[in-house]
């Protein structure tokens, strides 16, 4: 899906547009082999483009033939949800600002296009303000795990199987998302750099790079405190587990030397042999479950006594 976007001179609005203008922005999601073929007359390199399908690819920055392509990764918000990231593509050209995903991601960029007053003949802005919208999609979820995460941790020892198994996927979650950023903050940090000359950058462009590094940086902390939280919660829920087998294997054990003397006694006398005293009388048989009775309850006091 090939779509043309730019700013309305009168409302100030970015709107769609049926052809391809300078300083439109250019949004292809699920490219087909003929679109990507459009893309590549455009002059995105076929190498770099393949990179950006790609499911698996690091975000990075990169300069060729005129074109800035800076890859980073984004949390599944399209049509088809998931939580997994998805690498998205900004490719910013002399005339265009083209970005290329493999995954829908309606649900990410419709919010921007109703409500950003973005220019997209402003190339610099506009990328930096797509960026802080990425990012205020990972805020979300992980201020949305941290919420569930203080939820479930509420008392350690009511917690099920289940809730391990939730944590665990959260810890899976907060990885893929700290495999996205750090790289990418490290991508835009070296737009800061003047020797590299990435993006033209004028002061004001550059402080907001800065502000939008420092609060990739204080995601990326809260990642690996929550990391940390799970960790934590699972070492917790262990220990209250192994004190739980403990005191039930503490019991089975008192409660199986206390039976052992009852049950030899009865198997003694169970046997089919002669007994130096008359076992036929009904005092024998209570005197015998006296004996074992005062037995289990010596030998079950005094292991409890000892814990």
């Amino acid at each position: 899906m090939l779509t043309y976007y730019r700013t309305d001179a009168e409302t100030g609005r970015i709107r769609e547009r049926q052809r391809l203008l300078a300083g439109s922005w250019v949004r292809s999601e699920r490219p087909s082999g003929t679109e990507i073929a459009g893309l590549q007359a455009m002059g995105i390199d076929e190498d770099i483009l393949t990179d950006a399908l790609d499911p698996h690819e690091v975000p990075r920055i990169e300069h060729d033939d005129g074109w800035t392509y800076f890859i980073t990764r984004v949390p599944d918000v399209g049509d088809d949800f998931n939580d997994y990231t998805t690498p998205i593509m900004f490719a910013l050209g002399k005339e265009q600002t083209i970005t290329i995903s493999r995954d829908l991601l309606g649900r990410l960029w419709q919010p921007f296009i109703d409500s950003s007053t973005a220019k997209t003949g402003r190339q610099t802005e506009l990328f930096i303000m797509m960026v802080e919208m990425i990012l205020r999609s990972y805020q979300t979820r992980v201020a949305q795990i941290n919420r569930q995460m203080r939820a479930a941790t509420g008392d350690i020892t009511n917690l099920k199987p289940k809730d391990i198994a939730t944590f665990v996927e959260y810890e899976r979650k907060l990885n893929d998302y700290l495999d996205a950023l750090i790289p990418t903050n490290t991508a835009l940090e070296k737009t800061l750099s003047p020797r590299a000359q990435l993006i033209k950058l004028e002061e004001e462009d550059g402080e907001m790079v800065e502000d939008l590094s420092v609060d990739i940086e204080q995601v990326i902390a809260r990642c690996k405190s929550l990391l940390r939280t799970i960790t934590n919660v699972r070492d917790s829920y262990r220990a209250v587990m192994d004190t739980r087998l403990n005191e039930t294997m503490r019991v089975l054990t008192v409660a199986t030397l206390s039976l052992t003397v009852p049950t030899m006694l009865a198997g003694i006398f169970g046997m089919n042999v002669q007994f130096p005293f008359d076992t036929s009388q009904a005092g024998a048989f209570w005197a015998i479950v006296a004996v074992s009775a005062a037995a289990a309850f010596s030998i079950s006091y005094y292991f409890i006594k000892k814990r």
